[in-house]
């Protein structure tokens, strides 16, 4: 990992390499792998933000991004890796 660049683009590489061991064939991951560790919340809180569903109000963080499920099955709920940062950016700036 090269530390030249934007401090997000060092930070996306880190994301990326951290949970790319988790990523399925097609290039997704589990919401449940990175909620807890990364935004120190509950998986299906987190599956909420994602597809503006099952009580998360009118916030639509996932608007835009790679997903597949919905966070009424939450279990299952994956984001591609690609859209990692992004989504976990989002999140975190909700919260601040």
């Amino acid at each position: 990992m090269s530390i030249e660049g934007k401090n997000s683009e060092v930070l996306s590489l880190g994301l990326k390499e951290k949970y790319l061991s988790k990523v399925d064939e097609r290039g997704y991951i589990l919401v449940a792998d990175f909620a807890t560790t990364e935004l120190q919340r509950q998986n299906k809180s987190i599956a909420a933000f994602l597809d503006n569903d099952e009580g998360a109000g009118d916030y639509d963080y996932g608007e835009g991004l790679r997903f597949e499920g919905n966070s009424g099955n939450y279990s299952d709920m994956k984001i591609h890796i690609d859209d990692l940062e992004t989504f976990i950016s989002r999140v975190k700036k909700h919260y601040e």
